[in-house]
C-alpha cells in the first residue's frame, strides 16, 4: 500500500475475498492505533458491516504479538530469498508474496501440524508440484519466427494471483511476463545469476 488513504478501498477488497473464499463474515478486526484505521470512512464502514474495532495501544507491539511475529518471519524469509539469489530491494513485494505462499502451505506446531491453507479453507494444499525455487533461471517458451529461438533465459520471480502460470521477470526488458509454458533450470542453483538489477 502506497498510500495509506486507500486502506479503505483495499479493506472492502480483502473483506469481499476472505467472505467470498469462506463463506464467514469479518465480526472483529484488531489493528494498531494508526490514523488510517481510525478515519470517519474506516470506522463507518465497520461500523456498517457489523465489525467490532479492537485497538492496541500505541508503540505496544506485544498487543500484536502473532501478527508482530508473523511480520518478522515474512521479513527474514524475504531477506533470505533476495539474498540468496542476489535480488534487488527492487523485488520485495514479489519475495515477500511468495514468502507468505510458502507459509501457508507448510505445517505448523501452533495449529497441530496442519497448514493454514488447510485451517483457513478446510481443504489440504494440494498445489505443491508448482513449487519452484525463485529467482532461479527459467526457460519462457515463445513462438515467433521459423529459425528464432524457441525459449529464453529469464528469471521466476512467483505467481500473481488469479492466474495459472508463473511470474517471470525479463531482465533485458525490465518486465515481469506471464506465461504457463516454461522450463525451469534448478541444476544451475549453485551458479549466480545476473539480473539486471539492484
Amino acid at each position: 500500500m502506497k498510500h495509506k488513504e486507500k486502506v479503505v478501498e483495499l479493506f472492502v477488497e480483502l473483506k469481499k475475498d476472505l467472505e467470498k473464499s469462506t463463506g464467514r463474515k469479518i465480526k472483529v478486526l484488531q489493528s494498531d492505533n494508526g490514523g488510517e484505521y481510525k478515519s470517519d470512512s474506516f470506522l463507518k464502514l465497520c461500523r456498517d458491516e457489523g465489525i467490532d474495532m479492537h485497538f492496541t495501544v500505541r508503540k505496544t507491539p506485544l498487543q500484536n504479538g502473532v501478527t508482530e511475529r508473523m511480520n518478522r518471519t515474512l521479513l527474514q524469509k524475504v531477506r533470505c530469498i533476495l539474498s540468496n539469489i542476489g535480488l534487488s530491494k527492487n523485488f520485495w513485494d514479489e519475495a515477500l508474496s511468495y514468502a507468505c505462499y510458502l507459509v501457508n502451505r507448510l505445517p505448523s506446531s501452533a495449529i497441530g501440524g496442519k497448514t493454514p491453507l488447510e485451517v483457513w479453507s478446510e481443504k489440504t494444499a494440494q498445489d505443491y508440484n508448482s513449487l519452484r525455487i525463485f529467482g532461479y533461471p527459467t526457460y519462457y517458451h515463445i513462438k515467433e519466427g521459423n529459425l528464432d529461438p524457441r525459449a529464453k533465459k529469464r528469471v521466476f520471480v512467483g505467481f500473481k494471483k488469479g492466474v495459472k502460470g508463473y511470474n517471470i521477470w525479463d531482465p533485458k526488458n525490465k518486465k515481469c511476463v506471464l506465461s504457463r509454458d516454461v522450463t525451469f533450470d534448478e541444476a544451475s542453483m549453485l551458479k549466480p545469476i545476473s539480473t539486471g538489477g539492484d
